[in-house]
């Protein structure tokens, strides 16, 4: 009813308007009947130029909403028209669809195999393999089912089929691109082969030795399978093609890729697969369950001839007293020290090594190796003063001054002193002299670690100017040394190997060398007593952790460490083990005769 209506109402509009029109131009008319015809037709053209005028203003009076729905109707027309203009790009895909397959020709053929061995085959070789036109019998018609073409081409089935008695052999040999392919093909086959056996030769978990089997029991009439297999068979000598008179190429089925057989790309790359029998894998898991066993009997030795001597002095001795102090931060400013004797009942011979050890000190927690600045330890003005967030809450002191270095990892350094004391037989005391430098690696001092620029008349002091030591520490970082002034600032060796963080929780880092240039040190370490005498500044209390002294030799195996001979004897166990359970396999199964690789 509403459509109808509104229909009506703007029906009558229109008439209305147009009435009007005539209305005014009536008059005008006869005002000049006594003028010439032309100037008649001149007025009768002004009347109806003046009357489209007066439509037009009068309908975009009375129609305004019209013209706009009308106008909002060509917009969108002219958005569909600015839509179908843009093209769609055309995929392989869409070409490929939009293309019907063509039937292979005699010339398709020959010119796929002279490709195929154009690069192995000379000129005189290739003219040999021309095939006349009268050996191919192309299927015109692409309608036709698997079943109807061979049909056509092979008319006197039954009775060939009879005539076939070779094994090894086929008569009819059907090449597809794939597996799935030539399961559908097999399928096709059951209005066409009769009594036939149809035999699958493709690579889809059938392996060549079963189908070799296959081939050899029985006649097998029609194969059908991928080319890869199929010449797999044949250098094997599975199969023959003494008795095979078609050969059948799939050249017009497309896969979900819209690809032919012929133009799916193969390749070839050398290869070496090894037979992996009783005779070949039981050989080797012995031989390999003897040389680690070899290996780790021989690190083990050499782990043995390492010398290495721990003495802990976390509580021990007079340190008791110091180890309490040093639960309480408020005694952090006082220094406590204490020493600790101890025997060594065999010289180290050659170069020794003191280390410093601590236990249960995690250094590998993630924020823990963060909370560091690199760019400030390379000494950047920029960051001297400004360090990284990743510092906090060891970039700035309570007063707002920046820390050098910051970060916990170099606010926890290990402080603690040492003075080694030899008591000899014959003689007085005597100090153990120790060199200090040079026990970090060349690349952290020369690269990582930097001092910020200094001169005759600039001094380190005055470049730490604005900074603060760390939190923990009881000097600045300028005055770490003091027997040797260019050991100080960031290319401090402590500071330097302590910031280098260890793996696990318990771990060791270098503290000096033996100089060997002095009194009966000579020849290395010699046995005796001895004493440390120990500025005792790093607590261990609060983690629950042990400090210790490690005095060890170096061979060209590292220091003493068990890890790596164990595991090769380990390793040399399991492989035995391997080795027995499956050579009492091959016994119990493979002598009887069974297939081994079921």
């Amino acid at each position: 009813m509403a459509d109808d209506l509104g229909d009506e109402w703007w029906t009558q509009e229109d008439n209305s308007g147009v009435s009007e029109v005539e209305e005014d131009t009536q008059p005008i008319t006869e005002e000049q009947p006594n003028k010439s015809t032309s100037k008649k037709r001149k007025g009768e053209k002004q009347i109806q130029d003046s009357t489209k005028k007066k439509k037009r203003k009068k309908t975009v009076k009375k129609e305004c909403f019209i013209t706009q729905e009308g106008s909002e109707e060509k917009g969108d027309k002219e958005s569909n028209k600015n839509k179908k203009r843009r093209k769609k790009k055309k995929t392989i895909t869409d070409v490929l669809t939009s293309s019907e397959p063509v039937p292979g020709t005699p010339a398709d053929l020959m010119s796929l195999l002279k490709n195929h061995y154009s690069q192995t085959r000379s000129v005189i070789e290739q003219e040999e393999l021309t095939l006349k036109d009268s050996c191919f019998l192309s299927c015109n018609d692409l309608t036709h089912s698997v079943s109807s073409y061979l049909k056509e081409v092979c008319p006197k089935w039954a009775k060939i089929q009879k005539q076939h008695t070779q094994t090894r052999s086929v008569v009819l040999l059907i090449v597809c691109g794939s597996a799935l392919r030539a399961i559908d093909v097999i399928k096709q086959l059951m209005a066409f082969k009769g009594q036939a056996k149809v035999l699958k030769l493709f690579a889809k978990h059938i392996k060549v030795d079963d189908q070799i089997k296959s081939l050899s029991k029985g006649v097998t009439h029609i194969a059908v399978g991928t080319p890869g297999r199929i010449c797999a068979l044949l250098e094997k000598e599975g199969l023959t093609v003494q008795g095979l008179r078609y050969l059948v190429l799939d050249w017009n089925y497309r896969d979900q890729k819209l690809r032919r057989m012929v133009d799916m790309p193969e390749q070839r790359l050398p290869a070496w697969s090894p037979s992996l029998t009783a005779q070949t894998v039981l050989p080797t898991f012995y031989i390999l369950s003897l040389v680690c066993l070899f290996l780790g009997i021989w690190l083990l030795i050499t782990v043995e001839n390492t010398y290495e001597l721990k003495v802990d002095y976390t509580n021990a001795g007079t340190c008791e007293r110091c180890f309490e102090m040093r639960k309480h931060a408020i005694n952090s400013r006082t220094t406590c020290t204490c020493s600790v004797n101890f025997y060594v009942p065999k010289t180290f011979s050659g170069d020794v090594f003191f280390y410093y050890g601590l236990r249960n000190f995690h250094q590998n927690l993630r924020r823990y190796m963060d909370s560091r600045d690199d760019t400030q330890m390379v000494g950047r003005k920029n960051n001297l003063k400004a360090p990284s967030s990743y510092c906090a809450p060891f970039d700035y002191d309570a007063n707002g001054v920046p820390i050098a270095p910051c970060g916990a990892v170099a606010n926890s350094m290990f402080n603690d002193s040492f003075t080694v004391m030899y008591y000899p037989t014959n003689g007085p005391e005597m100090q153990v002299p120790l060199y200090r430098k040079g026990i970090a690696w060349y690349t952290d001092k020369n690269v990582k670690f930097r001092n910020p620029p200094t001169n005759n008349t600039f001094t380190l002091q005055q470049a730490f100017e604005g900074t603060i030591r760390p939190l923990y520490w009881q000097r600045p970082v300028y005055e770490l040394d003091d027997t040797d002034l260019n050991n100080n600032g960031f290319i401090n060796d402590d500071l330097i190997v302590w910031m280098r963080e260890a793996a696990f929780p318990n771990f060791k880092k270098l503290y000096g060398v033996l100089n060997r240039a002095q009194g009966p040190f000579t020849q290395g370490l010699p046995a005796g007593n001895y004493s440390i005498s120990i500025i005792y500044n790093f607590p261990v209390g609060p983690f629950r952790g042990q400090k210790e002294l490690v005095i060890s030799m170096v061979t060209w195996f590292g220091g003493q460490n068990y890890f790596l001979p164990i595991a090769y004897l380990v390793t040399s166990g399991l492989i035995l083990v391997a080795a027995i359970v499956l050579t009492t396999v091959y016994v119990k199964v493979g002598k009887k005769g069974k297939n081994m690789e079921e």
